[in-house]
């Protein structure tokens, strides 16, 4: 509860300024201000409202604005050598979200995840992935094959999510 007591400072402030300005003056100065106060109000909600689904252990896309964000991730699974960057690049268009996976690795050349299978993006250096998702969980269960050994290899992995740790870029 602590890591959000600054969201919803903030939220409560910009309500108060928006409802003081609103209040205190019918000028056009004093409407524009308001306007202002409203709108910083709405983003400082909108972000509670993510930051309140992250709490939750998911972050519906509907309470994301269009953006590119960053998000803290870890690897579970396979050997323990191999490994995705973090942190990992979202993107949302539209309420749809991509989760961009860069694998510590060039040798990745097909991703599994929910039955779905994706292959790398053109991009020199590692292989890179975009993966839609519904929503931005805690964890994302994959399966990802590397070329790496004698003959190819699927293996499971678990991306974990940071949802504390989700900003714009």
């Amino acid at each position: 509860m602590k890591k959000f007591l600054p969201l919803l400072t903030a939220l409560l402030a910009a309500c108060a300024l928006a409802l003081c300005v609103a209040c205190s003056s019918g000028t056009a100065s004093g409407s524009a201000e308001a306007s202002t106060a409203s709108s910083e109000a709405s983003a400082a909600s909108s972000e509670a409202s993510a930051a309140a689904s992250a709490a939750a252990g998911a972050v519906d896309p509907s309470a994301l604005e269009d953006g590119e964000y960053t998000v803290e991730v870890t690897l579970e699974g396979g050997s323990g050598k191999a490994y995705v960057e973090s942190p990992m690049q979202i993107n949302v268009i539209e309420g749809d979200i991509t989760a961009v996976v860069v694998w510590s690795s060039p040798n990745y050349d097909q991703m599994i995840v929910n039955g779905e299978q994706y292959l790398p993006v053109p991009r020199a250096g590692n292989s890179t992935f975009q993966i839609p998702l519904a929503e931005l969980a805690d964890e994302l269960p994959i399966q990802a094959e590397t070329t790496a050994m004698s003959e190819p290899h699927m293996i499971d992995y678990v991306i974990h999510f940071d949802l504390a740790t989700l900003q714009q870029a």
